[in-house]
């Protein structure tokens, strides 16, 4: 070893304890002048495979450890300048490489992101990809690790695409040589799902080059998804997203349908949930293809797996929805009548003739039309006649599905022999009643079809009578009553009859809440879809009336219950209803932001109960689930424009929950209020005039008895972060408004008394 070589490895070994100093200072003088000035003393000739190790060493012993952008940095600086030498390279690579391949068993997102950033500096700034003949299994390492870094958080993920980018765009080659090593299988698709969207991705930025490309990456797809010898996860199939939407027809035509018809007849158990994803995705109009897919789907829609009969009906929809040619959507129906007539031998078991039932029902997504109004009336009179011969309860429910999916499609569909079936329909026993009435539901929601089923007035409301008298058939009273509503909103007649038979009055006897929680919280969706679509009526179409009869607090509860229900489809439909609400009963602002800030009061005790004790939540009637602070913070901002408009006295609430200290947390005051802001601003709203302008009220309303006054602390603290905020955005000259208050404040003479041992022993307390 040369003597000057010796001694920069001597100045090595002595920086190397620094480099696990906490100090990110520290940190960045080693990396960006210590271990420079030593590499820049150094030539290739005194570059030895000691120094080498030993500075590799360093540098990974930073992965974890190193936590700052600065420090990172730094050390991304001196693997860059050090890349330059040979040694480096290799030593460097191999260790990498190595690292990659353990994050499988470490899983340390932050870890693989920076293994990841690595790998690209070293094909960018190094002549690795030349001189070595494992580039692939670099991108091998490197497709292990994107999975990891796929399950972090948004920051994470979006800059693992600039990294990832910014390499394709510096090295082209390095591009090309991954597609042609994921051609010629010396890279394996099989875990390198991420790695393959990502390149598709970086393509679509250029239509010109992903066309030139499209080629490849079709017979990737077809080689590693339709000719598979194993079921491929279904985030591979996702990986060819950008390739699906960019399909021609010829590419269809030639390459894809012919492979995904062979493999739905010999592995359909492999494919079908893929072929589901590609029909899904791409942009073309099936209707040339619908049939020769149907036939062969539709064996799998009548298979004995339910997840086979799952992806089968999803394909279904895929085609449906995508048919523009009214003969191909007939073609469709045709060939499920068809099947359920027997022409494929007989479906002996129910879960068969389900299926083929579901298929029906999927064809009905098919693309509104003319064509498909005029078939409409066609499909409900064959499913009136096959629920008629069917004898099995399961087929006849999903009978009903499928006709008042179809019958919804045009108002043509009601006919007479439909309206004497939903007659009969409503006398049948409880399981298919309660069929009867989710189909009437769905039909009762169209205006243009509810104006036929005025014969079934007389019939439902006995079934609200009796839904409202005895507990256990509630839920059919729900829908009875829905439907009785939205008849009588285009009926005077039905209306008469409604006040006429003391319905209003029954209900508020023995139910005045209309819909307990108690009896919502054990629901299944569609019911509680089913809960939200009543409660517009009522309130939207019946405002006064119900508002004068029913109490206000049990319709607010609910809607808070709805507002913030785990289901995410119960939610939206709760968002969407409420608004409709607000806008027609301006006077419930003021009464929602009240309960709202009750109800907040109830999750907080609820969540600070279940911290201090591993014992089960109790049951609580107003909350029987605990939402997350976001669902909360989704809520107060939906409700926010309606509330803001209504009053001061509402627009004080808003600034109370906006800065209610379980929403807050351990963040900045003024985080939810910031967020509420911007969403009132989108809405044209002036917030910081709104606030001046009323900040003499707002300071009273925080002082008093249900702010600073309060004896919950919870209230005190939400009301001196709205006062930070207050003065924080209200001009200079508004600032007297609040020393008055404070000044006019009954215990603020009583300060004056106080010792400073009397202020320590309160604050003490």
């Amino acid at each position: 070893m040369e003597p000057n070589g010796g001694s920069q490895m001597e100045l090595l070994i002595a920086v190397a304890p620094s480099v696990l100093t906490p100090s990110s200072k520290r940190r960045i003088q080693i990396f960006r002048s210590q271990i420079p000035s030593i590499l820049n003393n150094l030539d290739s000739l005194q570059m030895s495979i000691e120094i080498v190790s030993l500075l590799v060493d360093l540098l990974f012993q930073t992965l974890s450890l190193y936590d700052d952008h600065g420090s990172r940095k730094a050390v991304d600086e001196v693997i860059i300048k050090a890349l330059r030498e040979d040694l480096f390279m290799k030593s460097f690579a191999t260790t990498l490489v190595q690292a990659m391949e353990k994050q499988s068993k470490i899983q340390s997102i932050t870890g693989s992101y920076r293994l990841l950033k690595w790998s690209c500096l070293l094909l960018t700034y190094s002549q690795f990809a030349t001189l070595s003949n494992t580039l692939c299994r670099v991108a091998q390492a490197q497709a292990s690790v994107l999975n990891i870094v796929l399950q972090g958080s948004f920051c994470v993920r979006r800059a693992r695409k600039k990294t990832l980018f910014h390499l394709f765009s510096k090295s082209p080659d390095i591009y090309k040589a991954y597609m042609e090593g994921f051609r010629d299988s010396r890279i394996s698709y099989k875990d390198s799902a991420e790695l393959i969207y990502l390149m598709l991705d970086f393509l679509n930025s250029n239509p010109v080059s992903f066309d030139e490309r499209k080629e490849i990456f079709l017979d990737i797809f077809v080689k590693a998804v339709l000719n598979a010898r194993e079921k491929p996860a279904i985030g591979l199939s996702k990986a060819f997203l950008p390739l699906f939407s960019r399909l021609s027809h010829e590419d269809f035509k030639n390459t894809i349908l012919p492979s995904s018809v062979k493999m739905l007849k010999r592995n359909p158990e492999l494919v079908i949930e893929s072929i589901g994803v590609l029909l899904k995705s791409t942009n073309l109009d099936l209707s040339k293809y619908a049939v020769e897919i149907l036939s062969v789907v539709l064996t799998q829609a009548r298979h004995g797996d339910e997840g086979r009969r799952f992806d089968a009906l999803a394909i279904v929809r895929s085609l449906s929805q995508k048919s523009s040619s009214p003969d191909s959507v007939e073609a469709l129906f045709n060939a499920v009548k068809l099947v359920m007539g027997g022409s494929e031998g007989r479906l002996t078991f129910p879960y068969q003739r389900v299926g083929m039932i579901n298929a029906l029902q999927e064809i009905s997504h098919a693309p509104e039309g003319k064509y498909l109004n005029s078939l409409a009336p066609t499909v409900c009179r064959f499913l009136l006649s096959y629920y008629k011969d069917e004898g099995n309860e399961e087929v006849k429910l999903s009978s009903l599905t499928c006709l008042a999916a179809w019958t919804v499609k045009s108002v043509d569909a009601i006919s007479q022999d439909l309206v004497t079936f939903f007659v009969h329909g409503l006398k049948e026993k409880e399981a298919l009643r309660k069929g009867h009435l989710r189909c009437l539901r769905l039909i009762c929601k169209k205006t243009d079809s509810v104006m036929q089923m005025t014969e079934l007035l007389l019939p439902l409301l006995q079934l609200v009578k009796t839904g409202f008298s005895k507990a256990v058939q509630r839920l059919e009273g729900i829908y009875a009553l829905f439907c009785v509503a939205k008849i009588a909103v285009v009926d005077v007649k039905a209306e008469e009859t409604i006040s006429k038979e003391k319905i209003w009055q029954l209900i508020l006897q023995n139910e005045p809440s209309v819909i307990p929680i108690s009896l919502a919280s054990k629901l299944p969706a569609d019911d509680l879809l089913a809960c939200i679509d009543l409660m517009e009526v009522l309130i939207v179409d019946y405002p006064q009336r119900l508002l004068e009869i029913f109490p206000k607090k049990a319709f607010l509860q609910f809607m808070l219950f709805l507002l913030c229900h785990p289901n995410w489809i119960i939610r939206k439909a709760a968002h969407d209803t409420m608004k409709k609400i607000l806008a027609v009963s301006p006077s419930l602002c003021d009464a929602i932001m009240v309960e709202f800030s009750s109800y907040l009061s109830v999750v907080e005790e609820k969540a600070t109960f279940l911290r201090m004790s591993e014992a089960e939540i109790p049951v609580d009637s107003q909350v029987p689930f605990l939402p997350s602070v976001e669902v909360l913070v989704k809520v107060l901002v939906a409700i926010a424009p309606a509330v803001f408009a209504a009053s001061p006295d509402a627009c004080l609430q808003l600034l109370f929950c906006s800065h209610h200290p379980y929403l807050v947390g351990t963040g900045k005051k003024d985080v939810v209020w910031r967020r509420v802001q911007k969403c009132l601003q989108k809405f044209g709203f002036d917030v910081i005039g709104r606030v001046t302008t009323s900040v003499a009220d707002l300071c009273t309303g925080l002082l008093g008895s249900k702010g600073l006054m309060s004896p919950n602390y919870l209230d005190q603290e939400g009301a001196i972060n709205s006062l930070s905020t207050l003065m924080s955005i209200i001009p200079g000259d508004t600032y007297a408004q609040f020393e008055k208050r404070f000044i006019n404040l009954p215990d603020l003479r009583t300060h004056d008394t106080l010792s400073e041992i009397d202020i320590q022993v309160i604050f003490l307390t």
